[in-house]
């Protein structure tokens, strides 16, 4: 009887306040699974394109990168000295300053098809195993396309310091025609197509 009572309390005792209503337990968990699952799809998809529209623009800014240096291989115009005469060079005895009078002949050339160039100012100047040998500014022009242009030029240089060793190795590569000199050209240019 003593364990008949035991049951019994057991069993008559009150039922816990702690049960699950359980479908809306598993809905509220299945709906912050989906919700979980639907912020992963968002942010992958967000990174897939996001991906996507950085190669896309590293592509453009390539083929953009690309075509430009095509066209700058194809637009630049060529310099060739065409002819080169010293009329002068002496150096004085005392100051070993230099006194040299220099004529040059430069062709431009525009091997553009559809592209006319603008020149501006051209600084030119000519040295000599470290010997300046003069300098000159040609005035802006335009060249059509495909089209040479020769510019011819006379240099003056007076009183520059020189090293008259370096002079004098000059004079003897002169006399054996053996000479390497350097010219630059700077200066600014533009283009435009023409029909436009």
């Amino acid at each position: 009887m003593a364990g008949l009572g035991k049951n019994s309390r057991r069993a008559t005792e009150a039922p816990s306040t702690n049960r699950y209503s359980g479908l809306s337990d598993i809905d509220s968990n299945s709906m912050d699974d989906r919700d979980k699952t639907r912020c992963h799809r968002c942010c992958s998809t967000f990174c897939v394109w996001s991906c996507l529209l950085l190669f896309v623009i590293i592509l453009i800014f390539l083929f953009i990168a690309i075509s430009y240096l095509i066209f700058l291989q194809v637009g630049l115009p060529q310099f060739n000295v065409r002819s080169l005469n010293i009329t002068k060079l002496e150096v004085d005895n005392n100051s070993e300053q230099l006194h040299a009078i220099i004529s040059l002949g430069i062709r431009v050339s525009n091997k553009n098809e559809k592209m006319e160039i603008l020149y501006g100012s051209l600084f030119v100047d000519i040295t000599s195993e470290e010997v300046p040998l003069g300098n000159a500014i040609v005035g802006g022009f335009s060249q059509k396309a495909q089209n040479e242009t020769n510019l011819d030029m006379e240099m003056t240089i007076s009183n520059a310091k020189v090293d008259r060793d370096a002079v004098n190795s000059l004079k003897s590569d002169i006399d054996s025609k053996e000479m390497v000199f350097d010219v630059y050209v700077g200066g600014h240019i533009g283009f435009k197509i023409v029909g436009l």
